[in-house]
């Protein structure tokens, strides 16, 4: 249940805020990857310095079925039908080895609004497709997304499911439909996966998807367009944005997605164009150098192997009393692979679920072992490595999620 404070004693002496809200989403799991140990939250190949000397696997922020967060938001009237609102985030708050995470890294914004012309939002936020298009995952955006396994999940868009430094207005709701519109300036050269590499750093002409030299001429506006519909059983939501550089291994990305809830079970259909090409003919910036991105898949720790690609995926969920029973495939065409994840969700109460999934992939390539990530915090022979990954693994995993 989240908890809205009248004056949340720590704020209220200094904010203007009639309400502030405590929300969050606490999430752990015992997941099995193949070939590798079992462990709480052990989703990625390679070995945090926390673990280092148990040979666990990496904990990290997308836990058993998504982030672990909490935020602060608030809402004050200004009159006239007029509102000024707020809210920070935090992200990467790890529940297996108490890493706080305390940055508001998911959200931090300032917006004003109306119910006349809807409201304006400025700063570090969800990005609009993934406000548009995240919610069409049956199971969240967890480590067996099957959508986010293959690169076609809103929230894998430029490798990440935020966006630093932009204006985003939302319209008010009319007869079912709503509009977004945004913007991401190009002076704001962020290292968030909309100015940068998917790794986080700038880009430079050796980036695979770079552009041609690092001065600013390389870099463009973002702009972003999404339109909704919602009515009754049905709704469906369309998202564009815009390439971010000149480079050619890069383009518009765009998800669509539809919906329909038949009351016995609820399916949906979605399709999406990552912003970085894939296949096996993917040019550098400049046009030379093809590279052959196929099956690459996000296990792998190599830059932007969450984000090539497009293709189709589809879901089907079963609300059985307590139960939600579900299957979801994504095929990433561009990229010959595919996920197929099948997933149990058990509700002890509306804000506990326990759950269960395993997923499946296939054409996806193996990895070899790599060098050190850094230096071992504890005690042990040699550097931190990461580890080998087989080709088509599965990823299983049996957990508890609870909101507030």
């Amino acid at each position: 249940m989240k908890k809205s404070l009248v004056a949340l004693a720590a704020l209220a002496a200094t904010s203007a805020f009639a309400q502030v809200e405590i929300y969050g989403t606490l999430d752990v799991a015992v997941t099995t990857l193949t070939g590798h140990e079992a462990g709480l939250n052990n989703t990625t190949n390679s070995y945090p310095v926390s673990q280092s000397s148990t040979a666990l696997l990496n904990s990290f922020a997308r836990q058993g079925t998504g982030t672990n967060n909490m935020g602060f938001r608030g809402r004050e009237d200004l009159g006239g039908g007029l509102y000024a609102g707020f809210d920070l985030q935090t992200g990467v708050l790890d529940m297996s080895n108490g890493n706080p995470g305390l940055a508001f890294s998911r959200e931090s914004h300032l917006k004003l609004g109306s119910s006349a012309w809807g409201d304006l939002k400025f700063g570090r936020t969800v990005s609009t497709m993934c406000a548009m298009g995240c919610s069409y995952d049956y199971n969240y955006i967890g480590a067996g997304s099957a959508m986010a396994l293959v690169g076609l999940s809103p929230a894998s868009n430029k490798g990440s499911s935020r966006r630093s430094d932009l204006i985003e207005w939302t319209s008010p709701t009319m007869s079912g439909f709503q509009v977004k519109l945004g913007l991401q300036q190009k002076g704001d050269l962020n290292a968030d996966g909309t100015f940068a590499t998917n790794a986080g750093a700038a880009y430079s002409a050796s980036s695979t998807n770079a552009g041609a030299n690092t001065t600013a001429k390389n870099y463009k506006n973002v702009t972003v367009f999404g339109a909704s519909y919602a009515s009754g059983p049905l709704r469906a939501a369309f998202v564009s944005e815009g390439a971010n550089t000149d480079s050619q291994a890069t383009r518009m990305s765009q998800w669509m997605g539809a919906e329909y809830n038949f009351g016995f079970i609820k399916a949906n259909i979605q399709n999406m164009t990552n912003a970085n090409k894939g296949g096996n003919n993917v040019p550098k910036a400049d046009g030379t150098s093809p590279s052959d991105m196929r099956g690459l898949f996000a296990l792998s720790t190599a830059t932007g192997t969450t984000t090539y690609g497009k293709g189709t995926s589809f879901g089907v969920v079963a609300p059985l009393g307590s139960w939600n029973l579900g299957v979801q495939v994504a095929d990433n065409s561009e990229q010959k692979i595919k996920a197929t994840e099948l997933f149990a969700q058990y509700s002890l109460s509306k804000r506990t679920t326990v759950y269960a999934y395993n997923t499946t992939l296939s054409g996806t390539r193996a990895v070899a072992a790599s060098a050190s990530q850094g230096t071992p915090a504890t005690a042990v022979t040699g550097a931190v490595q990461t580890s080998a990954l087989q080709a088509n693994p599965t990823i299983s995993a049996v957990g508890i999620r609870h909101t507030f």
